[in-house]
């Protein structure tokens, strides 16, 4: 049963395209022309003809001189995609994480494609017919409109020509020559080439990963992930290049674990005391061998503290996400991964003056 009325609602909407493609004409159809052009009955008509004037406002009259049906306005036209009533609130959510990407080339395109999105939902806002979703905020806002809502974040602003030039080198396999800015050194840029794998957004920034020249050896290749904000100067050189095998270059393969966009080549067992609030956390799923259960070492803890272990090659998104938690995730392994985090542990304590 679902899937015949699926098949009588696509074959339905179909009609409604071929009906308001047949009004844009500057011509009259008759009802007789109609249902031969749609092989369907009169009453089948009627009720396309009353859901076009119902359901989406279309401004479509008959003249009774001219013996036929057509559109009193030229600017109306179907939606290319309905987006139902059912469905607007996860719409919504949509053009929200959109807005997060303002300040990049992807936010254009983005709202272009939304623009082909319009919802059936009659509104007092657009009298046309055509809702745009996002020209009724002017309006009234419908309920979910405040009631559904995204914590916002900057994202980090990206150069357009930097963006096409890097498309550009990923599409075409084409090394990529360019002066990086080093926050962490008082150098203002330095040139690298990079064979560029793929463009990754992460934790608010993008990142363009791919083997990249040493660079105090340009003999030497390393995996390497860039800021691209922080790439200056790209330009596109003549030499093509082949991708090593997908579980090398492709980061959902490399990976190991759920962290984010960097990654080492060296995959380790890590060990932490999870308890107070870092409990929720332990439950996410961020490695695909993880293991939770009570613990009962001799480490100070809390009521309730659980061992979580699993291996991952991901130590810096790790320290990113695990530090947060403060004195409720506490490392025990591996060993150098302790060392550094209490060393930053230490950095903080210092300078604070503590």
């Amino acid at each position: 049963m679902a899937k015949e009325e699926t098949r009588q609602s696509a074959k339905e909407t179909l009609r409604l395209f071929l009906l308001d493609s047949l009004f844009q004409q500057e011509r009259y159809f008759t009802k007789a022309e109609l249902t031969e052009k749609l092989e369907v009955s009169i009453p089948t008509l009627d009720r396309d003809i009353r859901r076009l004037r119902d359901d989406f406002n279309a401004p479509l009259e008959y003249n009774s001189e001219k013996g036929g049906y057509h559109y009193s306005s030229k600017l109306f036209k179907l939606p290319s995609v309905f987006v139902p009533e059912q469905e607007m609130p996860a719409y919504s959510m949509v053009l929200k994480l959109f807005e997060q990407f303002q300040n990049t080339p992807l936010y254009t395109p983005l709202l272009n494609i939304c623009e082909s999105f319009e919802s059936p939902i009659k509104t007092d806002a657009i009298g046309s017919g055509q809702v745009d979703f996002r020209s009724t905020h002017l309006e009234e806002k419908p309920w979910f409109e405040t009631r559904i809502v995204m914590g916002k974040r900057s994202v980090a602003s990206v150069d357009e020509t930097n963006w096409d030039i890097i498309l550009k080198a990923l599409q075409n396999n084409q090394v990529l020559e360019f002066d990086y800015e080093n926050v962490r050194t008082s150098k203002k840029g330095y040139s690298r080439k990079i064979e560029p794998w793929q463009l990754i957004y992460d934790s608010e920034q993008w990142y363009l990963r791919g083997y990249a020249e040493d660079q105090n050896n340009p003999n030497v290749k390393n995996i390497r992930n860039f800021v691209v904000p922080r790439m200056k100067n790209l330009k596109l050189l003549p030499q093509h290049f082949k991708l090593p095998e997908e579980k090398i270059w492709r980061l959902d393969e490399y990976n190991v674990g759920s962290f984010g966009a960097l990654a080492s080549d060296k995959i380790e067992e890590y060990k932490f005391i999870f308890q107070g609030t870092a409990l929720y956390f332990a439950e996410a799923d961020f490695a695909p061998n993880k293991k939770v259960e009570p613990y009962k070492g001799d480490h100070a803890h809390k009521d309730g503290a659980v061992l979580v272990s699993f291996t991952s090659n991901q130590p810096l998104g790790i320290l990113r996400s695990f530090f947060a938690y403060g004195e409720d995730i506490i490392p025990l392994a591996p060993q150098a991964f302790v060392a550094e985090w209490t060393e930053t542990v230490k950095k903080m304590a210092k300078s604070l003056g503590l």
